[in-house]
């Protein structure tokens, strides 16, 4: 279905179905678009300059820059060196503005597939005048917290690398979503620069997408641990379906804010700037909730744990939704997958319990019991047996409650539908207890 031959991934007949049906999908969305003139390469370009300096400023932060999008415009803009910042950070931005800027103008080119000189001319305008730029290494490199060791010499860099190439042109008519995974994981596997490689990999990600007529994507600082725990399987064991859930993700995240940013310059209107502000501040006391419940939940679990040395981790995700995701659940619309926390039980000699609490929009039920009100909901996850995707629903098996959520501006009054529909008005810290002793119970029972 997906001619991934030659390249370090594979996937099973039964994910390659699953990975089809996910981009027939998108490719319906982004064929309604076209045809609703949404995604014209006006609209595309200017969406691309409302996300220009997040998207430079989230790159360069998942390699550990602090700026902000706000101080990577004035650094890109007016050439200002940030106080209190290493000043490498503002030449950081206005050397990936740079690049982004050039890749928008290959992807004019809709002939030429990526290839290496398109890739050392981007990397050179990365590094700047720093040594290997625009070069191949010659240095072994290790990648920070990573099993994978990347090729050690330049001939293995260069083997690699020449069969990056030659795939690139062997497939370019593959899906731009395909191409963009595949180049951008495999990049990133290769590592074939001192430095910058990150950087790289995500800007030719979306020089396949842009190419190919679809608005850029950012992946986020918040995003990062997916981002490099995804990265790590594809490089340990060649499996590329969850760099393909994130890119999904991601793609239609962006579809979302192309919308969003084509009906904002239709009009301004005071009065819609002020009901703007009032929203941001819902969605503060909505995060600042979901956090609160996660660690009540963890404190809850690990006091009961104690006593048979077992261990309960929450791991938390920073701001899940963006402020466009959450307009659109408040207005009953889907999008994409956005992860709340992830908690995980372990007791020695019982079996290991793993959650994923995510958050889509309000049900039926719940959106008819509060009057008719949209509003964000927490929904529950295990782990997928068969991989793809890598989290599936819990249904029955939730715990206490298949969905949560609160009123709109009162984050310490939940209300939890259960299995058979009814629902439940709780408090933060009992709507944790609940959780934590389902949790616990479950130990017990699940396979």
């Amino acid at each position: 279905m997906f001619n991934l031959e030659k390249t370090p991934y594979l996937l099973s007949s039964a994910a390659q179905a699953q990975v089809k049906k996910r981009l027939d999908s998108i490719e319906e969305r982004v064929s309604l678009l076209r045809s609703q003139g949404t995604l014209s390469e006006k609209t595309i370009r200017d969406y691309y300059g409302d996300k220009r300096f997040e998207q430079v400023a989230e790159s360069n932060a998942i390699e550990g820059s602090p700026l902000t999008a706000g101080e990577t415009e004035l650094a890109v803009m007016k050439g200002i060196t940030i106080s209190g910042h290493d000043p490498a950070y503002t030449k950081d931005a206005v050397a990936l503005d740079k690049a982004l800027t050039r890749i928008s103008e290959l992807a004019r080119n809709a002939s030429q597939p990526t290839d290496i000189s398109q890739l050392h001319e981007v990397h050179g305008l990365l590094l700047g005048e720093r040594l290997g730029a625009g070069i191949f290494r010659r240095e072994r490199v290790k990648i920070s917290g990573a099993n994978h060791t990347p090729p050690k010499t330049w001939e293995e860099v260069m083997k690699q690398m020449e069969d990056w190439q030659a795939w690139s042109k062997e497939n370019h008519e593959l899906p731009a979503p395909i191409r963009a995974v595949v180049l951008h994981a495999w990049l990133t596997h290769v590592h074939p620069y001192i430095d910058g490689n990150g950087r790289l990999s995500r800007a030719i990600g979306n020089l396949e997408l842009i190419r190919a007529g679809y608005p850029p994507i950012i992946i986020k600082k918040k995003e990062r641990e997916r981002y490099i725990q995804a990265l790590a399987e594809s490089d340990e064991g060649g499996d590329i379906r969850a760099f393909l859930e994130l890119v999904f993700d991601r793609i239609e995240g962006s579809l979302i804010g192309l919308e969003l940013s084509a009906k904002k310059r239709q009009a301004y209107n005071p009065a819609l700037e002020r009901i703007h502000k009032q929203q941001e501040k819902q969605l503060k006391i909505w995060e600042t909730s979901v956090k609160l419940l996660a660690s009540i939940v963890e404190h809850e679990v690990s006091k009961q744990l104690e006593a048979v040395n077992g261990t309960c981790i929450v791991k938390l995700f920073d701001a899940p939704l963006d402020f466009d995701d959450y307009l659109e659940v408040c207005s009953g619309h889907s999008v994409p997958q956005s992860w709340a926390f992830t908690i995980r039980l372990d007791v020695p000699g019982a079996n290991r319990i793993e959650k994923l609490a995510y958050i889509g929009h309000r049900s039926a039920r719940l959106h008819q019991y509060l009057n008719h009100s949209g509003g964000p909901s927490l929904y529950w996850s295990r782990k997928n047996p068969d991989g793809l995707p890598k989290w599936i629903s819990d249904a029955e098996k939730s715990p206490f409650a298949i969905e949560l959520t609160s009123k709109v501006g009162n984050g310490d009054e939940w209300f939890a539908r259960k299995s058979d529909d009814s629902v439940e008005k709780l408090s933060t810290t009992q709507l944790a207890g609940r959780i934590a002793h389902e949790l616990i119970q479950q130990m017990g029972t699940d396979e």
